[in-house]
């Protein structure tokens, strides 16, 4: 459950092991305190790929990347605000 709506991700008979694309999808997830939320999802152990940044393209933003268990990776975001 994320606020008021939910994600469901579950295992499927036809896939095996540990993704060998993991960049191919990824799931971002929004949150107003990007350094704060990273460091609470790396103390339970989620393995970081890319510790927070700003992308130059805009510098008000800010990413941090992880990696889940099968080894797809998920990024956490700043809100997108149009300027």
């Amino acid at each position: 459950m994320t606020g008021k709506g939910f994600i469901t991700i579950g295992p499927h008979k036809k896939v095996r092991g540990k993704s060998r694309n993991p960049e191919r999808i990824m799931f971002n997830l929004e949150t107003k305190d990007v350094k704060r939320e990273f460091g609470r999802i790396k103390k339970i152990g989620a393995a970081v790929i890319a510790e927070p940044y700003n992308p130059m393209e805009a510098p008000n933003m800010m990413i941090a990347t992880f990696a889940d268990p099968d080894n797809n990776y998920f990024q956490l975001v700043t809100p997108w605000e149009d300027e």
